[in-house]
């Protein structure tokens, strides 16, 4: 039997392949057919209020059921079968069904996997982010390439090597163990416990303020780099410097996390995340946006690592992927929503500088809130 830290690793490699292959040039792939910012903010919103809506029954049925495993084929086949759709619709009407099938089955392979990583990570004593971070890995090879391929050929090759990466991540996907944890306790008890934890809510409504701003900028960066005068491989490199910055973070996770606690990462991702908007509001230079790119890592993998330590530290035993199903929900679905919609609106009515601006703001109100309402760190070094 394959050694499931390297299967675990193994997925995120595919999944975030894919993903780098699809998420940095789907809005420019939208922007080129000559759609309006509004309909590009409805489009890249769509999939995360579908998305939004779905994860948690998908998060419940996989613990309830103990179905993970076969949730996680699933949708990862599907998913692929419907970017491969998404790629035949020529106007706008007829790409919003194929992104909202995207949308649905792709909704649950993210806390699928990372509720999955979580027990590895666990049983095996191996850091999370020794695992996570071969997503990193295969984000930066897809974005890299992909900008090549599109910028030499045609942009519709995003499709085809997001379509070819996940058939084998779905391959792959066969050899990953069973999962051992169960629910200990019901459904609905382990989330009442959830919901009325005041820390834990006020936690997830400071990531909703800094995932409006993630959502925003996924959904509009590759517009603004191109506005500022960027190539498809320009763009390409600015996606695969941020995704390499994250890498020695996730490597030394487990040390961060001993040092200042999930918290404490928190805290800095909020912080780095306002400074960022705040620098892209000022710079029309691309060579000077890819440099800033190096902040990511400081920006979204203390985010994850710390947001994802969090979770486990809550959840009741069992209900990982329903707790990471709901951090998915606020963070990856509600909180981009809004960001998606509202950055639609502000391209299109004040520019991409005042975007920027009122991101940056948003960053820092949701670092105000949680620093007044967390007294104390929760620091879990088994991840």
């Amino acid at each position: 039997m394959p050694n499931p830290t390297w299967i675990s690793g193994a997925l995120y490699f595919g999944y975030y392949m894919a993903l780098g292959s699809y998420m940095p040039y789907i809005t420019l792939y939208y922007d080129r057919m000559g759609l309006s910012g509004v309909q590009i903010g409805v489009l890249s919103a769509l999939p995360v209020l579908v998305g939004a809506s779905t994860v948690l029954i998908w998060g419940t049925i996989a613990d309830a059921r103990h179905w993970h495993n076969r949730i996680l084929h699933l949708t990862i086949l599907l998913a692929a079968a419907s970017i491969l759709m998404l790629s035949t619709g020529s106007t706008f009407q007829e790409l919003v069904p194929f992104i909202i099938a995207f949308a649905f089955f792709n909704s649950p392979i993210v806390p699928l996997l990372d509720s999955s990583a979580v027990e590895i990570a666990s049983l095996r004593q191996s850091p999370f982010g020794n695992i996570r971070v071969w997503g990193s890995i295969g984000w930066s090879i897809s974005t890299l390439l992909v900008g090549m391929i599109i910028q030499k050929s045609n942009i519709k090759w995003l499709f085809y090597c997001y379509v070819a990466v996940m058939l084998l991540t779905f391959a792959v996907s066969f050899l990953l163990p069973k999962r051992t944890v169960v629910l200990r306790t019901s459904l609905a008890h382990g989330m009442k416990k959830l919901v009325t934890d005041v820390p834990f809510l006020v936690f997830l409504f400071s990531v909703f303020l800094v995932s409006i701003t993630m959502g925003a900028t996924n959904a509009f960066f590759s517009i603004y780099m191109d506005s500022i005068g960027s190539g498809e491989s320009a763009i390409g490199l600015a996606w695969t410097v941020s995704a390499l910055s994250e890498i020695p973070i996730l490597l030394y996770s487990s040390a961060l996390l001993r040092k200042i606690g999930s918290t404490g990462l928190l805290k800095i991702a909020f912080i780095t995340y306002g400074v960022r908007w705040l620098l892209y509001s000022f710079i029309n230079i691309p060579f000077l946006v890819i440099i800033l790119q190096a902040l990511h890592g400081l920006c979204f993998a203390t985010y994850l690592i710390g947001s994802v330590t969090y979770i486990n530290a809550h959840a009741p035993e069992g209900m990982t992927t329903s707790a990471l199903s709901l951090l998915n929900f606020v963070s990856f679905g509600a909180g981009a929503i809004i960001g998606s919609l509202l950055a639609g609106y502000i391209y299109q009515s004040a520019g991409l500088p005042w975007l920027f601006r009122l991101l940056s703001l948003l960053a820092f109100a949701g670092l105000g809130i949680f620093m007044l309402s967390q007294p104390r760190q929760v620091k879990v070094a088994t991840l």
